[in-house]
Parts: structure tokens; sequence; C-alpha cells
């Protein structure tokens, strides 16, 4: 059904205002990230650290993009941070033109050329290598000539005819044995005709931005291979019910000329050729989605822009966690010293350590913050969380969270620069003595080769770390009959315990109470 250019553009721009929740099919969202694994780059999120922070959910909440290439490329910048200024100066400015309804909507109209399922497996053309090598593609035009010339050489020897039907009989069983190999194949090629118009679009758009410019010679060369894998996209042209005869007569003259792996194997010289090209274009396009989306993130969130300074340790104002309705902002400043939190279980601690983590790596790969401020030198994020047991390969908590420890501790000892150290309560898998020893020991050794903002239960542990660390806390009023958290990050460590207060409010008897009561002061006593 046609659709006027204005009514799509009205209904693209209602979508950006106002976007509709989405299910995404993550394993192809990703499909460009995985790709590019190999690359050199300053930072990947790794899948502990991505888990942790949420980051399904952040990628969701962010996702007001249009094309499937947009969607890709915002997913691969949450997880690879940037230390770059100038690059995410520029993608800010992209952000701003994107904000204005005029460039904007001609963007969307742009992007709107690349909503197949189809695009998201684009990614398997940018290496150059992806595309199968299939047998029988480099002799199909000498066994087509073959064919042709014992068809006409039948009429002088009749003879000739008898392999003729041999090779077509050779043609269908190859026609049909690889039709679904090379379909596949195809697949990522059928898309690049909507890359180049897609591309083109956003070329006429003339934006003022690094990241945009010299596109002009890729979409040259990304327009000589688009004439070619038109034909691969005829079976899609054919589907109606009137089309049924041309389709019929076309699958004949595939199966008896090879054109499917005649086709092929030119398209697949021409991407290797042109892979570079390809991948300028599907990263301008991605640039351009990924600027959308997040002007549409901005219009709906307050946010700062952030200010990379080497001499600062980090300093946050009114930070918060997008990801939680009506998060409390909270302010941190810290030069030197690494940061210990306290408080009570759901008292704040792992929101606000999040929200530091978001902020951080939002600052870094789309140049906008969840808060009022941020200045901080460039980090790699790295977090412990949410650390599950790896009982399928035979390991217990506390072992492997003991591995992955250690893999922080080495990696601040490899000095590539300077890291961000977030970990939840360590060592929860073993006794206290040890738990607050080793807890110190590595907390130690990791602070002066990072920023660390670290939480514990363990109420002396941050006399052990002073100074080196600053203690916060997070508390909580508890009466007879209720209990109140303000979510409000103090200074100084936790002077109230209230888990056995808790106990008595959530219901427990009151023998379980007074015992546990008698018990936790003869213990503080034996302490003193």
């Amino acid at each position: 059904m046609w659709t006027s250019t204005a009514s799509q553009l009205a209904a693209l721009e209602a979508a950006w205002r106002t976007p509709a929740p989405r299910s995404h099919l993550f394993p192809l969202v990703a499909r460009y990230h995985t790709a590019v694994q190999t690359e050199p780059a300053y930072h990947r999120l790794d899948d502990q650290t991505w888990t942790d922070l949420n980051g399904d959910d952040l990628f969701a909440q962010l996702d007001n993009t249009v094309s499937r290439v947009g969607e890709q490329c915002l997913y691969h910048r949450l997880r690879s941070p940037l230390n770059d200024e100038a690059a995410l100066q520029d993608f800010d400015q992209a952000a701003r033109l994107m904000a204005d309804p005029a460039p904007r909507g001609r963007a969307l109209l742009a992007l709107r050329r690349l909503t197949s399922t189809d695009a998201y497996y684009l990614p398997d053309i940018l290496t150059g290598d992806a595309l199968p090598s299939l047998p029988w593609t480099a002799a199909a035009p000498a066994l087509v000539l073959l064919l042709l010339a014992t068809v006409a050489g039948g009429f002088w020897q009749p003879a000739l005819w008898l392999l003729s039907g041999a090779l077509i009989v050779l043609h269908s069983v190859l026609h049909f044995w690889y039709r679904k190999r090379i379909r596949g194949g195809m697949r990522p090629m059928r898309q690049l005709g909507s890359l180049y118009r897609a591309g083109s679009g956003v070329a006429r758009l003339q934006l003022p931005l690094a990241a945009l410019r010299g596109l002009a010679e890729p979409l040259a060369r990304l327009g000589s291979i688009v004439s070619k894998v038109a034909f691969l996209q005829a079976d899609d042209l054919m589907q109606s019910d009137l089309a049924v005869l041309p389709w019929l007569v076309l699958e004949y003259l595939k199966m008896m000329l090879l054109l499917d792996f005649i086709v092929y194997r030119s398209c697949r010289r021409q991407v290797e050729q042109h892979f570079g090209a390809i991948r300028a274009v599907y990263d301008a396009v991605g640039y351009v989605d990924c600027a959308v989306a997040v002007a549409g993130f901005r219009m709906r969130h307050s946010h700062c822009t952030p200010q990379f300074d080497l001499a600062t340790g980090l300093r946050l104002t009114g930070a918060y966690n997008p990801l939680v309705p009506g998060c409390v902002p909270n302010d941190l400043a810290v030069a030197e010293a690494s940061v210990l939190l306290t408080g009570s279980n759901m008292s704040g601690k792992t929101t606000f350590m999040r929200a530091i983590g978001l902020n951080t790596l939002l600052a870094q790969t789309i140049a906008t913050c969840p808060a009022t401020a941020y200045a901080a030198p460039f980090r790699r994020v790295v977090s412990s969380i949410n650390l599950a047991d790896s009982l399928t390969e035979g390991k217990s908590y506390y072992f492997a969270e003991a591995e992955t420890i250690l893999g922080f501790v080495q990696a601040a000892d490899a000095g590539a620069g300077g890291y961000l150290f977030i970990l939840d309560e360590l060592f929860k898998g073993t006794n206290t003595v040890e738990r607050i020893a080793a807890t110190q020991a590595v907390l130690a050794y990791l602070q002066p080769r990072s920023l660390v903002i670290a939480s514990t239960h363990d109420g002396g542990l941050g006399q052990l770390l002073a100074p080196a660390f600053t203690e916060y806390h997070f508390s909580e009023t508890v009466t007879e009959t209720s209990w109140h958290f303000d979510y409000l990050l103090k200074p100084g460590p936790l002077r109230t315990r209230n888990a056995i207060r808790l106990l008595a409010r959530a219901g427990f008897p009151e023998k379980i109470v007074q015992n546990a009561m008698d018990l936790s002061r003869t213990l503080d006593a034996a302490t003193q």
C-alpha cells in the first residue's frame, strides 16, 4: 500500500518522540560487535560488566534507532568506550544536530530503507572474507558454455544431445543442491542496494561532522556493485500470484545457465574488493542513526555533556541511574582516594555503584551523562557485581570470584591505562576473617593503579584501608511500624545497624529476634 512521504515522516517522527517498547534479537543485534572483536580498540566492555550494568536494558532504553544497521552500531558503541575526546565531541555535535527537526526528518526518511531483518546480516561482508567460497562456482561458466555448445552441435551431431541431457541433469542437481547455501550467502548482499540508498540519503544531509567526511568515494564504489546485486533480488520481486509465470521462466534459466553460481561468484569478488567502501557506508549510516537515538534519549532524560579532565579523580553532581524510575540523584567528588561504600541491603549502594559505572560508560560512548555535571579522565570500566557460581564448570562461588578478581589485578598490572573497578562485596563465599583480609589486600593493591568503587558489610574494613579509601554510606530509618530508605549518599562509615530490627519488621518470631539481639551484643563485647 502506497504511503506519502509526509505520512511516513509523521509516523517516524511520532515513533522518535514516543518510542514504543521493542523486543530485540540480541544475537543479531550483536552481530556487528562480534564481527569486529579482533580489531584494535581502547576498550571492549566484557560480558560480566555488561551484565552488571544491565547493559541489555540500557540498550533497550537508548534504542530509538530506525534501521537495523543503527541498532547494531548503537550496541557496538555502548560496548566500545573511547578515549578520544575529539571523536566524542563530534558525536555530541551530531546528537545536537539531530535534535533539530529539519535534519532529523531527512535522516529518518533515509534510514527507513534498512528495516528488513536481512539487514542484520550485513556485518557478514564487512571483513572481506566472510562470504563462503562455494564449489563449482569457478567451473560454472565453462559448464554453461559446454551445454550451449552441445545443444548447438546436436543439430549436426545428434549424439551430442545425450551429453546435453547429462549436463542439464548436472546443472539441475547443482542448482538445487547449492541453492540454500547460495541464498544464505546472498542474504547480506541483497541489502547492499538498501545500504547504498540509505548512505546516499545520509550524504545528502551534508552534516558538518568529521565521521561523515569523504563518504562520496565509498558510495561510488558501493554503487558499482549494486547493479550486479540487483539480479539477486529478482526472486523477492516475483512473489505475487501474478508473477508466477515470469518466476518459473527465471528459475528455469537460472537452473540451465547456472546464473546463481555465476552472479554469486562475481558479487563475491566485488564484495571482497570493495569491502572497505561497504564498511565506510555502513559505519556512516549507523553513526547518524545512533545520533538520532541519542538525541531522543537526551530529550527524555536530564543529562550533561562530560568533561574529560586528567587532573580530576571523579566529580559527579546529581548522578542517577537512568534504568531506575525515580532514582534519587547523588553527588560524589574524589581526587586521589578511592571509595568504600557501606550500608544495608536495599539502601541504594548497588544502584549508586551502577550509576557511577553508567555515567563513566555513557560519557565515553555517547558523550551523554545522566547527571548535572561529570568530570573525570578516561577509564576502562570493569565490574564484579552479579557474579554467579560457575557450577557447570565445577567451581565454587569463591573460586569463580577469585579468578575474576585475578583478571582485574593482572589488567591493572599491565599498565594499559586507567581503570574504574566497581566491586560489590568481594569474597562473599568465605569466612569473615579471611574475607576481610583478602578484600583489604586486593583493594589496597588495586587502588594506586586505578579508581576503585567498592562496597562492603564489614564495618572494620574502612579503618584498614584508610587513607587510600574514603568511606561513604547509605542508611535507612527503622521504627516499630515501618522502615524508610532515603537513598542519599552520606560521608563517613555507617554507624548504625538495623538488620536484626528489620527481621522484626518482616514478621520473625520475637524469640528469634531477641536471641539475635543478645548474641549480637555478646559478639560486640568480645571484639572490643
